[in-house]
């Protein structure tokens, strides 16, 4: 049964229903988290909030765990405050925030929220903006957008109808601080009383392992995912066997590729409902690409365009929704939809002349062995285009002159159709397409791709993946790196304490990383890397606290292994030439200026 947020519908909820799977273990079973448990969060976050209360009205609220943030987020509604979702907690985006409210990662007991304790249900009424959201946009600088309870309950009302989760198990890949994540993640199920896997599922064989847990248990799931998730998914793992246990999978964050669309269905036995939306404009479409290309408005979506074929939009999503808002986007009708043709403010003007970068994106897809391609315009002394290419696996180049041969025989190819200032300058080839948690190719994202060429000692960023238990970061050797100089006149190579320098800077970014480096522990420079070599390195974290399980257990040690209550990083690196380092890093919380 489906409740309006308005309508508070956590209230109602029966306390013995189940409202979140914990899902299995390396070491434990399956359970399930009763309504009546997840109101004593709510209880323990009123009382946290309580203690804090005099030194604001507004919540910044940045909490991977989903339990805990749909029990915090209702414990500050109930309060009649105002919640600001930051897209992450990094130290910058909480600085920007600061003056915006107070960050409940910073509260202490925040983490755990102190014991928990009944809720209570107040009479004052639900504050006037439901939350506040923030989005980089194109730009990278946060913008604030502000979303009334009126404007949720309309697109949940309208996904609800479309597709009701009846009581099915929603297990989510992406992250509910963004828009699409807590509609369909955290307010869905809030809404229609779905239980909602108690973490975030971030492999594709801890899916395969949770879905079969739901086909044991004679139940089914919906998947919450995103293309970065979809278009990775390994055919080697034994889908088949819990085709049964998936009813749904949706998509948004950025348009998912047909072959990638096709893999989902290949694999999970079920087709991918993508979602076309922004976070200011809530969902717009949905299309399932095996149908066609074209998008479907969502009911009470009204769709026009214009002469110059760009998108206008009237939805019940909008803060007016009465009024007609033109879209960055342009479309054409076909049937009782629209396809996208691109955006219309992609025009950049180089060398005194007009370029269409979307004219430039169709030529480069175009090409023999591009699977997907876009180009960008990259100021630097002027402005020149640079290409983001992900290329299939048999034309990827592995070393420089590899690489070089690939470029000019784009630009030759690109020749025929454009004039010179229209060629890119800059290129980048990625074998999986690089996006954010949130599928799309933002800012910080474009600005790690090409941070080389404004910083010498950075190494050319091609895009990471998540591992079990770590990172799997694709990398190369920038021909003009300040490291490669004077190493060695002859044939220049690339120092192995470059390589180790590189991997503590990653690990700082990639897994939060406070501890600092204390000394290598077996650690071997197999193979040199040569200028222009593209390879991977494989980041595993282990803190303190699981090297002492692991080292308990353990019936190997030698009397002179290393010290145990030290945090460590697995570090290997890797191309098609054979492995170039091998071993694990020290760290310390001391700081040993060593790095």
């Amino acid at each position: 049964m489906y409740r309006k947020l308005i309508e508070r519908p956590w209230r109602a909820r029966p306390p013995s229903a189940p409202f979140a799977w914990r899902p299995p273990g390396r070491s434990t079973r399956p359970d399930w988290i009763r309504v009546e448990d997840w109101h004593q969060r709510i209880g323990a976050w009123q009382a946290l909030l309580e203690q804090h209360a005099a030194m604001t009205t507004t919540w910044l609220l940045f909490e991977p765990d989903p339990l805990e943030f749909s029990a915090a987020l209702v414990a500050i509604w109930e309060r009649g405050d105002s919640v600001l979702l930051p897209a992450d907690n990094q130290p910058e985006t909480v600085g920007t925030l600061r003056r915006a409210g107070v960050a409940l990662g910073q509260v202490p007991g925040a983490a755990s929220a102190g014991a928990g304790r009944p809720p209570r249900w107040l009479s004052q009424p639900l504050p006037e903006i439901a939350l506040s959201l923030y989005t980089s946009g194109s730009t990278g600088e946060p913008q604030r957008l502000d979303k009334s309870f009126a404007q949720l309950d309309a697109e949940l009302a309208t996904q609800a109808s479309l597709w009701p989760f009846e009581g099915r198990v929603v297990i989510s890949q992406v992250s509910h601080q963004h828009i699409y994540g807590l509609l369909f993640a955290i307010l869905r199920p809030l809404c229609e009383g779905a239980p909602i896997a108690a973490t975030t599922c971030r492999y594709p064989e801890t899916l395969l392992a949770w879905l079969a847990c739901c086909r044991d248990d004679a139940r089914q799931a919906v998947l919450v995912s995103a293309p970065p998730a979809l278009s990775r998914l390994p055919e080697t793992l034994d889908w088949q066997s819990v085709h049964p246990a998936l009813a749904r999978i949706y998509s948004s964050g950025a348009p998912l590729s047909r072959a990638a669309s096709d893999l989902a269905l290949a694999c999970l036995g079920t087709p991918v409902h993508e979602v076309y939306g922004s976070s200011e404009t809530g969902g717009i479409a949905w299309r399932i690409q095996q149908r066609g290309e074209a998008w479907t408005p969502f009911p009470g979506i009204e769709v026009r365009n214009d002469d110059e074929q760009r998108l206008w939009l009237r939805s019940p999503h909008l803060a007016m929704p009465e009024t007609w808002q033109r879209q960055a986007d342009r479309i054409r009708f076909a049937g009782d939809g629209f396809v996208l043709l691109g955006r219309a403010d992609r025009i950049v003007k180089i060398g005194g002349k007009r370029i269409s970068l979307t004219a430039v994106d169709r030529a480069l897809n175009a090409l023999p062995r591009v699977e997907r391609a876009q180009a960008l315009p990259l100021q630097r002394r002027d402005l020149r285009l640079a290409a983001v290419i992900q290329l299939s696996e048999t034309a990827l180049p592995r070393d420089h002159a590899a690489r070089r041969d690939a470029v000019r025989r784009l630009r030759q190819q690109l020749a025929a159709r454009f004039e010179t200032p229209a060629l890119p300058r800059y290129w980048r080839f990625v074998d999986h397409w690089p996006t954010n948690a949130q599928g799309k190719l933002s800012a910080d994202v474009r600005q790690r791709l090409f941070q080389d060429l404004d910083d010498r000692r950075a190494p050319r960023w091609l895009g990471e993946r998540p591992v079990d238990g770590g990172w799997c970061i694709t990398l190369e050797v920038p021909e003009q790196s300040a490291y490669v100089d004077g190493h060695f006149d002859a044939q220049p190579v690339l120092p192995g304490v470059t390589l180790v320098h590189w991997a503590m800077q990653l690990a700082r970014r990639l897994f939060s990383l406070e501890a600092h480096f204390a000394g290598l522990e077996r650690l071997r420079f197999p193979l040199p890397l040569l200028p222009g070599d593209r390879f991977e390195m494989t980041l595993v974290h282990t803190p303190a606290h699981r090297r002492d399980a692991a080292r308990q257990t353990s019936r190997h040690d030698s009397p002179r292994s290393e010290d145990p209550r030290k945090e460590s990083l697995q570090l290997h690196c890797d191309s098609r030439r054979g492995r170039h380092v091998s071993g694990r890093i020290a760290l310390t919380e001391e700081n040993a200026d060593v790095e």
